[in-house]
């Protein structure tokens, strides 16, 4: 009898250390799904991979760069100062902001050797003290003879020069199909180009993704060329990402056989699409802060592998955001990169969640 009951309290230790060894099982798994999840978030900080690129800051989102610039520091090659533009005399000026940013980070980043370079585009304040961007007929004005390509050489490169700028980036929009804008255009740059060389400043040109390469345009080789392989979706069309696979593919393919170093330029954040048709620019921060305001859980897309979830608003409006997070911009670069040796460049620098 009493072996018996020996044998009893031995079947119920073993039980119980059975029972409390399971539980420790159940809570390691708990804990260890947490942890695969809190690592796929860390991962988020570590730095891009081996990629360096060129980024651009703008002068009207200023407010957290030193820390974005900071995660990115060992990465980054050249920063571009988004930008110079023309007031209602057709003079280009710098904004004060963009002065203030260049010297900032000089100050913060002295011991980086960052390219900078001054960006310029066509944007044009008017007497009434709204703009007319991307200008068409502010570019005519500036490149239709070759005294007036002169001035303006001279002029946006003392600009460059005398702001402590190493380098110029032209980046002049809205031409579209006009192909004798492209000429003069061109023309431009060519003499720019030349100009700019003598004086020990960088080129760089930006290009839209809809750039008539098809119509032989004879473009010089010797500056950088950047173009810009974002907004597949955005203003005026459906909901969906600012780049896929394919779209990135089809800019890859655009500018084989183009001269000079070809720099492939991605977007980070991404578009609100409301039901009614509104669209909305938003940066990963901004997209982050609607996911938590209305407890959404947002899915990675295969193709563009950018983020996308669905909300309600309280006056009872359905939206579709799609934007850009790390990860993304990783996928980005990989299929440039896996295309060929070519340069890259993150628009932008601002609202992002890169520490």
């Amino acid at each position: 009898m009493k072996k018996i009951v020996l044998n009893l309290c031995f079947l119920l230790i073993c039980i119980v250390i059975a029972g409390c060894s399971n539980k420790g099982d159940t809570k390691r798994d708990k804990e260890g799904t947490r942890k695969e999840y809190q690592d796929t978030v860390d991962e988020k900080k570590e730095p891009f991979r081996e990629e360096n690129f060129s980024v651009w800051t703008t002068y009207w989102d200023v407010e957290n760069i030193d820390n974005e610039i900071g995660s990115l520091q060992e990465h980054i090659d050249n920063i571009c100062y988004f930008a110079a533009y023309f007031n209602e005399d057709q003079q280009p000026f710098i904004p004060e902001k963009v002065t203030k940013t260049f010297a900032r980070m000089n100050t913060d980043f002295k011991s980086f050797t960052f390219k900078s370079y001054l960006t310029f585009v066509n944007d044009l304040l008017l007497e009434d003290g709204s703009s007319s961007l991307k200008d068409t007929g502010l570019l005519y004005t500036l490149l239709s003879s070759e005294e007036a390509r002169s001035n303006h050489i001279d002029e946006i490169l003392q600009m460059t020069i005398q702001g402590g700028f190493d380098g110029i980036e032209i980046d002049y929009e809205g031409m579209k199909k006009d192909i004798a804008l492209w000429k003069l255009y061109i023309q431009f740059i060519s003499e720019l180009y030349q100009t700019a060389s003598a004086k020990n400043v960088l080129v760089r040109i930006v290009l839209e993704p809809g750039v008539p390469v098809e119509e032989q345009l004879d473009f010089p080789d010797g500056p950088d060329y950047v173009i810009m392989c974002y907004n597949l979706f955005g203003y005026g069309t459906e909901p969906g990402p600012k780049a896929n696979k394919e779209f990135l593919l089809k800019m890859i393919n655009k500018m084989e056989g183009f001269p000079g170093k070809v720099n492939f330029a991605v977007a980070t954040g991404g578009f609100d699409f409301a039901k009614d048709g509104k669209v909305v620019q938003v940066t990963e921060k901004e997209a982050v802060k609607l996911v938590k305001e209305y407890s959404r859980t947002p899915e990675r897309d295969e193709e563009s592998k950018s983020l996308v979830f669905s909300y309600m608003d309280n006056s009872g409006m359905s939206h579709e955001v799609w934007f850009a997070d790390k990860e993304t911009i990783q996928y980005w670069f990989d299929v440039i990169k896996e295309s060929g040796d070519y340069e890259l460049s993150i628009w932008r620098i601002g609202g992002n969640i890169f520490e």
